[in-house]
């Protein structure tokens, strides 16, 4: 059972850091009632940390329920 946790952490760790790369963007544009349109810009650093923290975060997610599935999964 810990070597089927392991990999489910590994590659969905993985994956779900690959995702954020590909679906988070970096450059925010936002429009105000009068039509303005800013944008803010998030700095490398500050962009992998925060794709880094939400990879994270799934990867614990994903290894509870495959935890409680195998666990009950036996009984």
């Amino acid at each position: 059972m810990e070597r089927t946790l392991v990999k489910t952490a590994i590659y969905s760790f993985i994956a779900s850091f690959s995702l954020m790369i590909v679906l988070i963007q970096r450059v925010r544009t936002t429009e105000d009632v009068n039509g303005m349109v800013s944008s803010s810009e998030t700095t490398y650093p500050e962009f992998f940390f925060m794709i880094l923290k939400i990879s994270i975060i799934i990867t614990f997610i994903v290894v509870i329920i495959m935890f409680l599935y195998k666990r009950y999964k036996g009984k």
